[in-house]
C-alpha cells in the first residue's frame, strides 16, 4: 500500500495535464484526503523498471538450457515486492506488495533514496528457498523525472548433496549439517535428502562449515569436518561424498566440492573436538531387545542377552532410569548421582551399577534384573509387564538429551501364545538384508530362514500377517483362512506351527541404490475363559544394495582372462548371493545382457565368485564389460582380446621329404628298403615345426624295414589334399629277422609333435613358440588298433624367466577302430591359478599308443620277406589339424 501522508501518485495521463495550472491544482487538492500541509514542497518523479536475471547462475544447464527449474518462477517480475527506503536507518517511505501494482510514476520529495525489489524470504538456511533481490541508490530532483532500471538476481547460495553408491554401501547411515555466519543452529541434510538447501552468505564470500555424521555396518558413529571455501551469493555448490576404503585407516572418505564449474576433491578428516559436536550427543543402543518391543517370557524361558550401551561424546551428566510395572507410577533413579539408599534398592533388583558420571561409554546389563523377575505361576492367567526406560543427558554447556530407550519384559501364562523368530533375530530390530536374502555381519555371510514359529498350548483364535512395503502400503492376511500369500509359506496345523518369509524376502529388489524398508508383522491370539491373549513380532527388513565388483584381470600388462575370441568374465559378490550376478557387454553403443547363446556353458559360482565364458568376440579388440546384480551395475572394466594366431606350419601334412637308408656296409650302397621321413619341406625352413622320433627307430647300418623303420611317415590315404600323416607303433633292431614269428627286439610308438628331437636322449623336446592361447584344436583321424589307445594332446606353456609354467592342457584318447576319417576336437583346460600368465609356447602331440609288447603287433614280416617286411602295431592316420579359438 502507498503511504498517503508521504507521497503522491500520478498516472501517466495526469502527468500530461500538469501544465494546465490552477485547474489541475484544484483537482489535485480536492482529490486528496490530506490537507495542504501534507503535499510535497519540492516534488520529483520516479519512473521505475524491473527485470530478473538467472543467466549468470552457474549450474543452470543441469536442468534446462536457460534456467534451473526451481528458479523459473523468479522470472515473473510482476510478483516482486518493491520498497523505497531513505536514510541510514533505511526507513520505508513507500512499498508495493507486487511490482504489477506499482504505477508508472511515483512522486517523492526531492532527496536521496534506495530502492529494493525482492522475491522470496531471505532465510539463514532453508530448503526450497531461493531469494532474488535488486538494490539501487537514486536521487529525486525537484520538478524532474528520474528514470531507474533495476535487475534482480539470486541473493543466496544453493547447496546440493549427493553420495556415491560405494559410500552408501560402506556407510548405510549418514547425514550432513552445515553452518554459516548467519545460522544460529546447524542446518541438516538428512539421509537421502535430494532437495537443494539455500544459504544466506556474505556478499564478499564466506566458508561454510559442515559436519558429516556416518555409521558403518559395524562400529560406532563417527563425525567428520567438511569446509566449503569462499561461497558467495549466486554460487551453485554440489557436494559428492565417496568412500575410498583400504586407502586410510578411518575407512577413507573424500568429498568432491564443485562450486559453479570448478571442482576440487578433498579427503574428509575426523572432526575434533568431540565436545563441540553440533548433533545429539548421546546414543543408546540396545542388544538383545528392541525399543518398546516386549521380551516375552513363559514360565521356563530364559534370556540370553539384554543390555544397553551408551555412547556420549560430551560425557554423561545424568542418566535417568525409570522403572514401573504395568500402568503403575514410575520410580526414577539418576544412575549418575545415586545415594546409598538408591544403590541398595537397585542392587536388590539385580542391577550391577557401573560408574557412569562423566563417562563417555557405559554398558548397563539387564540380564540379572530379568532373571530375578517372577514368572507366572502354573494355573494363573495373569499377564505382567515390567518396564525400564533410560534417558541420558550429556555434560555440554548446551546439553543434549538422548531419545528414550525402553525395555519391556512381558511375563505370560501357559495359555498365552508366543512367537519365536529364527536366526537370533529380534522383533522390531531392523535386519540389514542384501538383495537375494543374505545377511552380512562382521565379515560373515548368513543365509537366514526368516521363519517365525508359534508356541501355544491352546488352539489359535487368530493369526494375522501384515505386510508393509517400502512405499508404506500395507496388506493384512488372515492365515487361519489358509489364504495364499505370495512368497510366504506357512502351516498352522504342524506340530510346531510356522510362518516362513524366506522366499518373499529373497525376492525383494531395489530400483535404485537407496535403502528401503519392509515390515512383516505377525500377530497370534488365543482365548481362555473370556480373556484374549496375543503376541506380536515384527521382521523389519532394511533392503540394502549389494556390494559387488568385476574381478577379472582386465586390461593389465597381462590379461589372462581374455583370449582371442572369448573371455572369462568374473565378478565377486562381497555381499549378497553370487548366483544373482550376471554380465553385460558394451556393444553397438549400448550395454547389453550377455545371452546364453554367447556363453560357453553355464555360469559357474565358486563361493563368492561368479564366472562365465563369453564367446563370439573378435581378436585384438577392446571390450567393455560390467557385472550386474538385479538392477544394479558395477564399475566397468575393459579388456583386449589376443591375436588369433594360426601359424602352425604344415597343418594339412602336405609337406614331407625323405632320404633313403645310408650306405650299407655289406653292399656298399644305400639301403633300398627303408627311408628317413621328415614332416616338413626341405627347402622351406618356415615349414618346420612338426617332428618325429624316426631318428630313434632307424639306423644307417641296417638294411631292411624290419630292422629300420620310420614310425611316422607320409601317406596318400588322406582326408583332403594329397597326403596325410601315418603314425605307427613299430618294431626295430639289428637282431630282427623275417622269420614270420620272431619277436621284434625293440618296439616304440610313433610320435608326431610340435618341437625338436633330442638326439642324445632319443626323446622329443616338446614346444613351439606361440603367443596366443587357443581354446583347443581339431583334427581328422582314422585308427587301427591292437588292444591299445592313441593319444592326441595339446599343452600351452609360459617359458619366461627360466621357468616353464603350464597354463593349460587338453587330451583325447581312444582305442576304437575307426575306418573312415572322423573329426575330433580337444579343448584346453586352463589353470585358474595361471591366468595371469601369457603364452610363449605350445605343443600338440599325436602318439600311436602306449603298449610296447610283441603281442600288440598287427603285422610282422613274413618268412623270407626281405623287401617290405616290417613289424607294425597300432596305426593312427591324422590329417587337417586346426586351432580352435
Amino acid at each position: 500500500m502507498v503511504d498517503r501522508n508521504l507521497c503522491k501518485i500520478y498516472s501517466a495521463k495526469k502527468f500530461m495535464f500538469l501544465g494546465w495550472g490552477m485547474f489541475i491544482l484544484l483537482i489535485s487538492i480536492f482529490s486528496c484526503d490530506s490537507d495542504k500541509v501534507d503535499a510535497f514542497q519540492h516534488p520529483g518523479l520516479l519512473q521505475f523498471g524491473l527485470s530478473a536475471d538467472t543467466t549468470g547462475i552457474q549450474g543452470a544447464q543441469e536442468v534446462t538450457k536457460t534456467v534451473l527449474s526451481d528458479l523459473e518462477p523468479f522470472l515473473n517480475t510482476d510478483l516482486y515486492r518493491v520498497e523505497i527506503l531513505q536514510g541510514e536507518e533505511e526507513t520505508v517511505v513507500s512499498s508495493f506488495d507486487h511490482y504489477k501494482d506499482m504505477p508508472d510514476l511515483v512522486e517523492l520529495e526531492r532527496g536521496s533514496y534506495k530502492i529494493r525489489a525482492s522475491m522470496g524470504e531471505l532465510k539463514p538456511a532453508a530448503f526450497e528457498a531461493p531469494r532474488f533481490e535488486g538494490i539501487s541508490d537514486f536521487i529525486i530532483k525537484e520538478n524532474m523525472t528520474t528514470k531507474l532500471d533495476v535487475t534482480c538476481s539470486l541473493a543466496n547460495a544453493r547447496v546440493t548433496v549427493a553420495y556415491t553408491d560405494s559410500f552408501k554401501v560402506v556407510y548405510p547411515t549418514y547425514s550432513l549439517s552445515i553452518e554459516t555466519s548467519h545460522t544460529t543452529e546447524p542446518f541438516e541434510f538428512i539421509q537421502d535428502e535430494t532437495r537443494s538447501g539455500w544459504f544466506q552468505v556474505n556478499a564478499t564470500g564466506e566458508d561454510l562449515k559442515g559436519i558429516l555424521t556416518v555409521k558403518p555396518d559395524t562400529g560406532e558413529v563417527k563425525q567428520y569436518s567438511v569446509n566449503i571455501p569462499s561461497v558467495k551469493p549466486k554460487d551453485n555448490v554440489r557436494l559428492t561424498f565417496n568412500s575410498t576404503p583400504n586407502t586410510r585407516p578411518d575407512q577413507g572418505i573424500t568429498v568432491k566440492i564443485t562450486i559453479n564449474e570448478e571442482t576440487e576433491e578433498k579427503p574428509v578428516y575426523i572432526y575434533i573436538p568431540d565436545y563441540m559436536l553440533p548433533v545429539d550427543a548421546a546414543l543408546l543402543e540396545a542388544y538383545g531387545f528392541a525399543h518398546e518391543d516386549p521380551i516375552v517370557l513363559g514360565a521356563k524361558d530364559q534370556v540370553k542377552e539384554a543390555n544397553v550401551k551408551m555412547y556420549v561424546p560430551g560425557t554423561i551428566e545424568n542418566c535417568d532410569l525409570l522403572i514401573w510395572e504395568g500402568a503403575g507410577k514410575p520410580e526414577k533413579f539418576d544412575l549418575a548421582h545415586l545415594d546409598e539408599g538408591e544403590k541398595a534398592v537397585l542392587s536388590s533388583k539385580g542391577f550391577t551399577l557401573p560408574d557412569i558420571w562423566r563417562k563417555k561409554q557405559v554398558e548397563l546389563d539387564f540380564l540379572p534384573v530379568i532373571a530375578q523377575l517372577p514368572r507366572i505361576e502354573k494355573g494363573s492367567t495373569d499377564v505382567k509387564m515390567y518396564n525400564y526406560q533410560l534417558i541420558v543427558t550429556d555434560s555440554l554447556v548446551n546439553p543434549h538429551v538422548s531419545k528414550p530407550l525402553t525395555l519391556i519384559v512381558k511375563m505370560i501364562p501357559d495359555v498365552a501364545p508366543k512367537i519365536l523368530l529364527s536366526d537370533g533375530f529380534i522383533s522390531s530390530d531392523p535386519i540389514r538384508v542384501t538383495e537375494g536374502g543374505t545377511v552380512h555381519s562382521e565379515g560373515n555371510k548368513y543365509d537366514p530362514k526368516y521363519e517365525a514359529t508359534i508356541q501355544s498350548s491352546r488352539e489359535l483364535s487368530a493369526c494375522l500377517l501384515k505386510v508393509t512395503d517400502a512405499q508404506g502400503f500395507s496388506n493384512e492376511y488372515d492365515l487361519l483362512g489358509n489364504v495364499p500369500v505370495e512368497g510366504v509359506k506357512y502351516d498352522l496345523t504342524a506340530s510346531v506351527p510356522y510362518v516362513n518369509l524366506k522366499e518373499a524376502i529373497s525376492a525383494l529388489e531395489l530400483d535404485d541404490d537407496n535403502i528401503k524398508r519392509y515390515e512383516y508383522e505377525l500377530t497370534v491370539k488365543t482365548e481362555f475363559e473370556g480373556t484374549v491373549y496375543e503376541d506380536v513380532k515384527t521382521f523389519i527388513v532394511d533392503l540394502i544394495p549389494p556390494k559387488f565388483e568385476m574381478s577379472m584381470n582386465g586390461d593389465l600388462d597381462v590379461n589372462g582372462d581374455a583370449f582371442a575370441k572369448r573371455a572369462v568374465l568374473r565378478a565377486k559378490a562381497k555381499t549378497g548371493s553370487a548366483d544373482k550376478l550376471s554380465f553385460q557387454l558394451f556393444e553397438n553403443g549400448e550395454w547389453k545382457d550377455i545371452p546364453k547363446s554367447r556363453m560357453d556353458g553355464e555360469m559357474s559360482v565358486n563361493e563368492d565368485v561368479a564366472s562365465v565364458v563369453v564367446t563370439g568376440l573378435q581378436p585384438e579388440m577392446k571390450y567393455q564389460v560390467r557385472a550386474k546384480y538385479g538392477k544394479h551395475v558395477s564399475s566397468e572394466m575393459t579388456f583386449t582380446t589376443e591375436k588369433e594366431e594360426m601359424n602352425i606350419p604344415n597343418s594339412g601334412f602336405e609337406d614331407w621329404y625323405s632320404e633313403d637308408g645310408k650306405i650299407w656296409q655289406g653292399l656298399g650302397k644305400k639301403g633300398p628298403y627303408w627311408y628317413f621321413w621328415y614332416p616338413w619341406n626341405k627347402s622351406d625352413i618356415n615349414s618346420q615345426g612338426w617332428n618325429t622320433v624316426n631318428l630313434k627307430t632307424t639306423n644307417a647300418d641296417w638294411k631292411y624295414q624290419y630292422n629300420s623303420i620310420s614310425g611316422t611317415m607320409r601317406t596318400s590315404d588322406k582326408r583332403s589334399g594329397s597326403y596325410a600323416a601315418l603314425i605307427s607303433t613299430v618294431g626295430w633292431g639289428d637282431s630282427n629277422a623275417a622269420v614270420g614269428s620272431a619277436n621284434a627286439a625293440n618296439i616304440d610308438p610313433g610320435y608326431l609333435y610340435l618341437g625338436t628331437f633330442d638326439s642324445s636322449s632319443k626323446k622329443p623336446n616338446y614346444g613351439y613358440e606361440f603367443t596366443s592361447r587357443p581354446r583347443g584344436f581339431g583334427f581328422y583321424y582314422k585308427y587301427e588298433t591292437k588292444d591299445d589307445r592313441f593319444l592326441a594332446e595339446i599343452v600351452v606353456q609360459n617359458r619366461l624367466n627360466g621357468k616353464v609354467i603350464e597354463l593349460g592342457r587338453g587330451s583325447f584318447r581312444s582305442g576304437s577302430n575307426i575306418n573312415n576319417y572322423t573329426y575330433q576336437e580337444v579343448f584346453v583346460n586352463y589353470d585358474d591359478n595361471s591366468m595371469n600368465q601369457k603364452a610363449t609356447h605350445i605343443y600338440i602331440v599325436f602318439k600311436s599308443g602306449d603298449k610296447t609288447s610283441n603281442d600288440t603287433l598287427i603285422e610282422v614280416p613274413k618268412f623270407g620277406n626281405l623287401s617290405d617286411g616290417k613289424y607294425v602295431g597300432s596305426q593312427l592316420y591324422v590329417d587337417d589339424v586346426e586351432l580352435i579359438y
